[in-house]
């Protein structure tokens, strides 16, 4: 390419951009990572004129649409990086499919060597609708340690497992946790939460060039779905110098902004919060790093469960003396949250149910109290999942951003509805109301956990539609405005509201599509794929 030739040009039928009042895009040239021009209706042949040299990429069909590519919130791209390498027991239909695929995972293993499973996976997809025991894992293999993880929050050891985790019958219980037992008081396997926070310390982390192969493979998949940017929410300084290693070496797909796991009892460890803050940044770990296509966005608590242990004010369904958990006590948390924001440390806090959204909100509010306005994004909620009336009032005046999640619903519901009931189910994710009171929200899948194509997102949010059926009609928001959660307002969180315009000057991230998916039959969403997928002007993923 030489002179002012631009390396990529699109002319398609429309441009959905997210620059408000001003004239329709129909063609925009990319040069380097930049968009260095557009045009409306009548100008596509003059900029084509203008920017296509011998060297240009052109697409000129009037059947493709544009959108900006999405900015995915809450997505776990470290976590599906280890799905690529873990046993793929997403693929088992009952429970000894389940044990079959780990013992030919066994068979190819050293006897002592940790076998993990994938974690993109739910027990309501086995045919015996649980989990499986660590007597049924045995069955595997009694040569190694067995981890079958199940999403962020949940896994299953095996007896081995259990032994080299210290759990044993008079293991007593773990707060801010959860430990399975049996007729006989013994662990059975299933560990929650800080339980299994506990378990995580013995299993080796997985070699950094399978977790940077890891991190390839899925970013692809990534682009392949037309995201271009993440929000990774549990990432540790291991896992962070692998995501550098990958970003030097090109091989990240797209734009991943990390936050840091911190639990209670890392802060514990460390003594306190600052000098917890002190050792990352001894690492060169802190909100300002940049390198290339990765930020370092901040630090990641998690104040509740999920499905299973997500911090209600009534009780559960299908446990009438059980109303979830709350890992923070609350002092350590306004104090944490303080510290972090005089430090200039963002934090994100993952917060499910009403209890812990309130907890949440009135502890932001101490803090704003003491310290004075926090700057915009600083402190993040997590999901806000059973968020109440009262409690998008407050998240509102506080200006607090609000990270939604829609895709958990779409396929956590019928687990959600034997948990929760339909009601509480039914009430999760209330995008009309949050939209109506101005409330500061931007969308994304807590992928793996949820689904990851963000079209299926679009679907959902516009239908509410689920796995269960529809749930909570009246919480439905229009397709455009789940657009704009996918893109301009998670652009916005991240300190780059014009990334997303496809304007002269911003960032060539952008996907392509066959058909618009703002004007096509709601279902044809579905299955909808992108045609290309630009990532600063690279593509990243082509069909053609």
């Amino acid at each position: 390419m030489t002179g002012r030739s631009a390396n990529l040009v699109v002319r398609p039928g429309a441009v959905h951009a997210t620059h408000a009042g001003e004239r329709p895009t129909t063609a925009l040239a990319v040069r380097g990572d930049r968009v260095v021009a557009v045009a409306g209706p009548g100008e596509e042949e003059a900029l084509l004129r203008e920017w296509r040299g011998a060297d240009t990429e052109v697409f000129d069909d009037p059947g493709l649409v544009v959108l900006p590519a999405f900015v995915d919130t809450h997505n776990h791209l470290m976590l599906a990086a280890r799905n690529v390498f873990g046993v793929p027991v997403a693929q088992a239909e009952d429970i000894p499919g389940f044990i079959e695929l780990i013992r030919r995972r066994a068979a190819q293993t050293p006897p002592g060597q940790w076998i993990v499973t994938g974690a993109n996976w739910h027990e309501l997809q086995l045919a015996e609708r649980r989990m499986p025991t660590a007597r049924e894992l045995d069955r595997a293999t009694t040569d190694h340690p067995i981890l079958a993880m199940r999403g962020a929050h949940n896994g299953v050891l095996n007896t081995e497992g259990l032994r080299l985790a210290g759990f044993g019958p008079d293991t007593p219980d773990v707060p801010g946790g959860f430990i399975s037992r049996d007729a006989a008081g013994h662990p059975s396997g299933w560990l929650q939460d800080a339980a299994l926070d506990l378990a995580l310390k013995v299993v080796p982390p997985a070699p950094p060039e399978v977790l940077a192969d890891g991190l390839a493979t899925a970013s692809a998949q990534y682009a392949a779905h037309g995201i271009g940017t993440v929000r990774d929410p549990a990432v540790t300084p291991d896992q962070w110098e692998v995501y550098r290693q990958a970003e030097a070496a090109g091989r990240l797909a797209v734009r991943s902004h990390a936050m840091i796991l911190t639990t209670p009892a890392a802060l514990s460890d460390a003594g306190s919060v600052a000098a917890y803050l002190d050792a990352l940044e001894a690492q060169n770990i802190t909100p300002k790093t940049v390198q290339g296509h990765l930020r370092l966005w901040g630090l990641k608590f998690v104040l509740d469960g999920g499905v299973e242990a997500a911090a209600l004010s009534e009780p559960y369904a299908d446990r009438p003396d059980f109303d979830g958990e709350l890992l923070w006590d609350r002092g350590e948390l306004i104090e944490a949250l303080a510290m972090c924001v005089r430090r200039g440390w963002p934090v994100g806090t993952h917060a499910f149910g009403d209890r812990a959204i309130a907890l949440l909100l009135d502890a932001i509010r101490e803090v704003t109290d003491k310290e004075g306005p926090i700057p915009p994004g600083m402190l993040v909620v997590e999901h806000g999942g059973l968020i109440t009336p009262d409690r998008i009032a407050d998240a509102t005046a506080l200006g607090v951003h609000i990270t939604v999640q829609q895709a958990l619903l779409t396929g956590l519901a019928p687990a959600l509805v034997a948990a929760w009931g339909q009601q509480r189910t039914a009430s999760l994710f209330p995008l009309r109301e949050l939209i109506d009171a101005g409330a500061w929200i931007s969308a994304g899948t807590d992928h793996p956990i949820g689904p990851l194509n963000p079209l299926h997102g679009i679907h959902a949010m516009s239908s509410r539609q689920t796995s269960a059926g529809v749930l909570g009609p009246q919480h439905a928001i229009s397709r455009a405005e789940a657009l704009r959660l996918y893109t301009a307002a998670g652009a916005s969180l991240l300190g780059h509201p014009a990334d997303t315009t496809l304007a002269p000057g911003s960032p060539a991230d952008f996907v392509v599509y066959p058909a618009d998916p703002l004007t096509c039959p709601v279902d044809r969403l579905l299955d909808l794929a992108p045609t290309l997928t630009s990532v600063g002007g690279r593509v990243v993923h082509h069909t053609g």
